[in-house]
């Protein structure tokens, strides 16, 4: 029997291009901060460093194996985690770091072919301390992550 195990990752971040309007301002008031640009390879202990860094706001990182003999997939299997970056406040030399919070991560079964097997899983969480935003009607923004 033979195994096989990948993983992957996908980070959320905030780059300056992304961020318009009233939202922006948070930003260019030097209260909040953008996101540094991710590297493209992690290394082990890295995802850790950069979320106590406040380099990124999400990150999902999903792990997977799959045992094959002659071929055929006879078991398979994931695992994986959530990491939810803080929110950073800076009024001049004092910071403060509200922490966000994950939400349950989601797996739906292995879907399961002759030679393949799909993983899907699914992590967020919401914003220690969200940026303004605007909204349709009154009061026309709000201070609160969306979900």
């Amino acid at each position: 029997m033979t195994r096989q195990e990948r993983s992957v990752t996908a980070i959320s971040w905030i780059p300056s291009e992304a961020i318009q309007g009233l939202p922006k301002l948070p930003f260019e008031l030097g209260i909040g901060h953008y996101d540094e640009v991710p590297p493209d390879r992690l290394a082990a202990g890295d995802l850790e460093r950069l979320r106590v860094e406040d380099r990124f706001r999400e990150a999902n990182v999903l792990r997977a194996w799959v045992d094959a003999e002659d071929g055929r997939i006879v078991s398979c299997g994931y695992a994986g985690e959530a990491f939810v970056g803080s929110t950073t406040f800076r009024l001049g030399p004092k910071a403060v770091v509200v922490p966000g919070v994950a939400f349950e991560t989601i797996r739906s079964d292995p879907e399961r072919g002759e030679s393949s097997v799909r993983f899907v899983q699914t992590v967020g969480g919401r914003a220690g301390f969200p940026a303004p935003r605007r909204v349709s009607g009154k009061p026309f923004f709000r201070i609160n992550s969306a979900t």
